[in-house]
């Protein structure tokens, strides 16, 4: 199996049901062929270490974003440690040839049911995850696709015990797709 990179870009994961369940699941599976780096554990202060980030990727031959969708969009985190660490001379430009031919699968989680990411109400995940992919292609990464799962909105006190286990069960499923994805790359 290929080394794997996860970079996570939950805001707070102490907080998170999901995406928590889903990255010590690969850890788990995936044992030493893995290494995530939970970016807001590391730079709470968005300080971002670029060498350590570059050099990171550099000993990954898949890389998978690992976050929940906010408004749409991609975590603050995550679009921060893009500009900072996806630089010309490394990502693009004269010399910038370190991601080529790495695989990049997007793996996400929302709050919103599917029936909110159609074309008809706010647009499918595909189109929202589009500048990200491009971004990637720029960067010579060979995409390997986007796993979504839907409705994993859960709040202590407000959502019921059953709601916690509805989203548990769909995020351990999540989890176990991104497990044979990694595995057939």
């Amino acid at each position: 199996m290929s080394r794997v990179l996860v970079i996570s870009a939950h805001q707070d994961l102490n907080q998170s049901t999901s995406n928590r369940l889903i990255l010590n699941t690969l850890e788990e599976k995936l044992g030493s062929q893995v290494s995530v780096r939970r970016l807001t554990e590391l730079y709470p202060d968005f300080n971002i270490d670029v060498a350590a980030e570059q050099q990171a990727l550099v000993e990954a031959d898949v890389v998978v974003f690992q976050f929940p969708l906010f408004w749409y969009n991609v975590p603050a985190i995550l679009k921060k440690w893009l500009d900072d660490v996806w630089t010309y001379g490394f990502a693009y430009g004269e010399g910038g040839n370190k991601l080529q031919g790495k695989k990049l699968l997007v793996s996400l989680t929302t709050g919103g049911v599917a029936e909110v990411y159609t074309d008809a109400v706010m647009g499918n995940i595909e189109d929202l995850v589009k500048p990200l992919k491009s971004s990637a292609t720029y960067a010579g990464f060979e995409l390997a696709g986007v796993e979504a799962t839907f409705a994993q909105l859960y709040i202590p006190g407000v959502h019921s015990d059953a709601d916690l286990a509805n989203v548990q069960t769909k995020a351990q499923a999540h989890a176990e797709r991104m497990v044979a994805k990694l595995a057939s790359l």
